[in-house]
């Protein structure tokens, strides 16, 4: 028996437009200013909804206020003196990256976050890192907190990419839970750089 002939007619493309930033807060379910924060650091190439769906997908993160988080800004070269960038973003190595989460953290009892012994990095409302505290160590001003910190797992690009890198020096647990919040989101909250999820 012969196969029969057949003609495949191609679909037209889906050209997916971009929404504009209170569009995309909307869809997102957040405020204008995380959507800005989240593109400025890189983790959105633009704001169509194939970008956003990830976002907008992520499980939200609560831990009973046993968590702290560092609510963060986009990655800029640092005036310090002792790190090269603060901030968030993709972009940066794992080693800047680090060491712009250390500190100087205002809000932070240094104590406390020792005492929980993990501190997550987010930017509107996406936790894009999960770090280990070895230590608090001196800070310039005694009214914020500096730690010394182990990577356990970050984005290294755009979310809908899902890059991300989890170093082997962690031990399984610590991998297993940087795996389970690294991409997820979180409620921000204002007052202050540290909040506790």
């Amino acid at each position: 028996m012969a196969t029969p002939s057949i003609t495949l007619t191609p679909a037209d493309p889906v050209i997916e437009e971009e929404l504009s930033p209170n569009a995309a807060a909307g869809y997102l379910l957040t405020s204008r200013a995380n959507v800005t924060k989240l593109r400025a650091a890189g983790y959105l190439a633009d704001l169509t909804v194939e970008s956003l769906k990830p976002v907008r997908t992520a499980d939200l993160v609560t831990a009973g206020g046993k968590l702290p988080l560092i609510q963060t800004a986009p990655a800029e070269r640092s005036t310090d003196g002792w790190r090269t960038w603060w901030g968030d973003a993709p972009h940066l190595s794992n080693s800047d990256w680090l060491n712009a989460q250390r500190g100087d953290w205002t809000g932070a009892g240094a104590a406390r976050i020792v005492d929980a012994g993990y501190l997550l990095v987010g930017i509107g409302g996406l936790i894009t890192g999960v770090t280990k505290v070895v230590k608090a160590v001196p800070s310039g001003d005694p009214r914020k907190s500096r730690f010394e910190l182990e990577l356990l797992g970050r984005l290294t690009g755009e979310v809908r990419s899902l890059e991300k890198d989890f170093p082997e020096t962690a031990s399984d647990e610590d991998q297993l839970f940087a795996h389970s919040l690294v991409g997820k989101r979180y409620e921000p909250r204002a007052g202050g750089s540290i909040m506790w999820l």
